[in-house]
């Protein structure tokens, strides 16, 4: 039987996956992590910020943040989307963040799934029609602003105080163009700080821990099952990390959802099942996840959950539609 990564690149299909959230709130993570479990080949992805339609001085001029809509070429987007929908290349802007400003364009080619993330994918309807699967990321105030101290610092050359107050000023367009596109989404991942103590590690240092929510629609098609193995005599003799998973049913925006909670680091043989049928899904038993650690935290075993949702929903479409 042909793997469903054969039969997507058999039908020369392109499907669209957007993941939406505030600036430094962990897309690019769950981006990364997705890609890389389905195959570097597999995937193409890029951020909305090369869509930004005026520079930082420009903004700095004008009063205007990157989150208000009229900073961003959305409709260039949404045309961008339909050509590598259909399977032609675009000249995708590029956007410069260590200077603030719009440098030219590259060719960019379509691929079997091609990921887009930034702040407003979901905006508007007609960006929303173009994406077959939309993910929504929701950090806590304290970890996104640990994460976007940490990457703008880091990586943009601004200093930490700067990046506070930018935080601040944003806080208004956040609430207004951002936040709102969570209702549009079919799973919102909130991420705040675990409740739990890390165990140190063999350096000393204490690694970050997190507790993930995944807050999705419920399934309306049939699904393979598929297990997290929870050994407890394993666990009463040789769990170091303490752990917890919660599933519950609730109204979400008017859905019916159902919201799974991963907390602290859980042991590698329990997600052991999920990577198999992910594995037997896709055709590779590449490794998936980091072998070299016992334990996977919050986060990766979040982004394997993720993309087993990503490939049912790519199963139904394939099936649906041919």
């Amino acid at each position: 039987m042909k793997s469903l990564m054969d039969r997507i690149i058999k039908s020369r299909r392109v499907f669209v996956f957007g993941i939406a959230g505030d600036s430094g709130s962990g897309k690019t993570t769950i981006s990364r992590g997705i890609k890389r479990i389905l195959g570097e080949d597999m995937v193409a992805s890029f951020s909305m910020d090369d869509y930004h339609s005026l520079d930082r001085n420009q903004r700095k001029e004008r009063g205007i943040t990157p989150l208000h809509p009229a900073a961003n070429h959305l409709d260039l987007l949404a045309d961008h989307l339909e050509r590598l929908r259909r399977g032609e290349g675009i000249d995708k802007p590029v956007y410069d963040h260590s200077k603030g400003e719009i440098c030219g364009a590259v060719p960019f080619g379509p691929a079997p799934v091609i990921i887009v993330e930034g702040l407003h994918p979901l905006y508007t309807e007609r960006l929303r029609s173009l994406i077959d699967f939309k993910i929504f990321v929701d950090p806590s105030r304290s970890v996104k602003r640990l994460w976007k101290v940490r990457r703008d610092v880091g990586e943009r050359g601004y200093n930490p105080e700067q990046v506070k107050a930018e935080i601040l000023q944003r806080e208004p367009d956040y609430k207004l163009y951002i936040d709102v596109q969570k209702i549009y989404a079919e799973i919102v991942v909130k991420v705040q700080d675990s409740r739990f103590h890390p165990s140190l590690l063999d350096n000393g240092k204490k690694p970050e821990l997190y507790s993930v929510r995944l807050i999705q629609q419920m399934l309306e098609h049939p699904v393979p099952e598929v297990d997290l193995a929870i050994d407890l005599s394993k666990i009463l003799r040789t769990s170091e990390h303490e752990f917890s998973i919660e599933f519950q049913r609730d109204d979400y925006y008017g859905k019916k959802v159902g919201i799974m909670t991963i907390d602290g680091e859980i042991h590698q043989s329990m997600i052991a099942e999920l990577e198999k049928k992910l594995g037997d899904t896709l055709g590779t038993y590449a490794v998936i996840s980091d072998r070299k650690e016992e334990y996977v935290n919050a986060i990766g075993v979040s982004q394997l959950i993720l993309t087993w949702s990503c490939l049912e929903k790519l199963q139904h479409l394939m099936g649906c539609n041919g």
